[in-house]
């Protein structure tokens, strides 16, 4: 099993417009193939404290995830809203245990 960690760089004061726009996509990526889960976490003293936690069951989920059309309109939709200030830190697990 892959585990994934993404903390975003969110923009101060934008957490909750982040976390909204999941909304519409995160329904989608729940039921591509090989997906186990797809959560977002804001932080309760920081509201712009957003991580994504994802896991799969094996790498060629986590790749197909990456080039799915929702997934990539997604991110195209967030393009020049200034929602974020950087990339994405990513972290990726083998499950061990």
């Amino acid at each position: 099993m892959i585990v994934l960690i993404a903390e975003l760089a969110v923009a101060e004061g934008k957490g909750n417009e982040v976390t909204d726009s999941f909304k519409g996509v995160i329904d989608k990526i729940r039921q591509d193939p090989g997906t186990i889960a797809y959560n977002i976490l804001q932080g309760q003293e920081n509201s712009d404290k957003i991580t994504v936690l994802e896991r799969y069951e094996n790498e060629e989920a986590l790749t197909y995830h990456g080039q799915t059309e929702h997934f990539k309109a997604w991110g195209e939709s967030l393009r020049g809203k200034g929602l974020f200030t950087g990339r994405p830190t990513l972290t990726i697990y083998d499950e061990a245990l």
